[in-house]
C-alpha cells in the first residue's frame, strides 16, 4: 500500500478570491442537488455539460474540464460489467470550438488521455460513450493513469457497490507556473489529479495524486481540495465533514 505525506501543499495553496456560484442542469448528479462552488479565479470561459450518468464543468482557458461528477449507483456499476468499452475520443460539440482540446492534442505528447468520469461507471453503452469527449479527460502520466489511478476507480465503483450509492467529483490540480501545456490547443497539464468521494452515512474525503512518474497517491480532507484547487466538491457539507477525511483504502 502506498502512502505519501503532502504536507507541503498546504502552504503552496493559492489565495483564491470568493466562490463563483451558478445554476445547474442536473442537480442530480451533486451532493444533496448542491454543484461543486468553483473560485471566481477558475470560473471564466466555463460550460456545464449534462450528460446521462454524470456532468462536467468546462474550463475554455485549460481546454479540459474542472470537475466532473456523478452519481454512481450499485445498480450502474452492475450494468457496466455487462457490455464491453464501446466509447471513442471526440470533440465535445456542446462546447465552444475555441474552448475545445482534441484527440490529436495528446498523440506524441507523452501523456494519457486520462477519464475524470471514467468509462467503467455508466450503466449503458450510450452512457459509457459519453465520457469520451474531450473535455472530460486531462493530460495524465501513463503510469499513473494504467496503475493507482485506475485502481482508486476500482475502488472507487466498490464503495458504491457495498454502499448503494457515492457521490464522486473527480479534477485536475495545478501548482505550477507557468501551466505546462500540450498540443496545438494548449490543453493544459495538471500537477496533480483528484476524486473527492462523500460515502453515504460515513462522510467524505479525496484521494490526490501527483502526475508524474512518482505515482504518489494518499487521502486528503475535501477542505484541502477546496483550498488548493478553487473547486469545493461538496459545498452541502458541514466544515467539520469536510476537515475530518473518513477513512479510503490507498491502492
Amino acid at each position: 500500500m502506498k502512502k505519501h505525506v503532502f504536507g507541503w501543499l498546504a502552504t503552496a495553496a493559492l489565495a483564491f478570491s470568493p466562490l463563483a456560484v451558478a445554476g445547474t442542469a442536473c442537480p442530480q448528479f451533486f451532493l444533496n442537488g448542491q454543484q461543486p462552488t468553483v473560485s471566481a479565479s477558475e470560473s471564466s470561459r466555463t460550460t456545464q455539460v449534462c450528460y446521462q450518468d454524470y456532468v462536467l464543468m468546462a474550463s475554455g482557458v485549460t481546454k479540459e474540464n474542472l470537475y466532473s461528477a456523478e452519481h454512481l449507483t450499485a445498480a450502474e456499476v452492475a450494468a457496466n460489467a455487462t457490455f464491453s468499452r464501446t466509447g471513442s475520443w471526440h470533440q465535445d460539440a456542446y462546447i465552444p470550438d475555441a474552448d475545445r482540446a482534441s484527440s490529436s492534442d495528446y498523440t506524441n505528447s507523452g501523456y494519457d488521455r486520462g477519464h475524470m468520469t471514467p468509462a467503467g461507471d455508466p450503466g449503458s453503452p450510450d452512457a459509457e460513450r459519453e465520457t469520451f469527449s474531450m473535455a472530460n479527460v486531462v493530460p495524465q502520466y501513463p503510469g499513473l493513469n494504467r496503475g493507482e489511478w485506475e485502481k482508486i476507480e476500482k475502488q472507487t465503483r466498490s464503495l458504491a457497490t457495498a454502499n448503494g450509492y457515492v457521490d464522486v467529483v473527480t479534477g485536475p490540480l495545478f501548482t505550477r507556473t507557468p501551466v505546462r501545456t500540450i498540443g496545438s490547443d494548449q490543453v493544459a497539464i495538471p500537477d496533480y489529479t483528484w476524486k473527492a468521494i462523500y460515502v453515504p452515512g460515513e462522510g467524505a474525503a479525496a484521494y490526490l495524486c501527483t502526475n508524474d512518474s512518482a505515482e504518489m497517491c494518499q487521502v486528503v480532507s475535501v477542505q484541502e481540495i477546496a483550498d488548493l484547487s478553487g473547486v469545493d466538491p461538496f459545498p452541502s457539507l458541514s466544515s467539520s465533514q469536510k476537515a475530518n477525511p473518513i477513512a479510503l483504502t490507498v491502492p
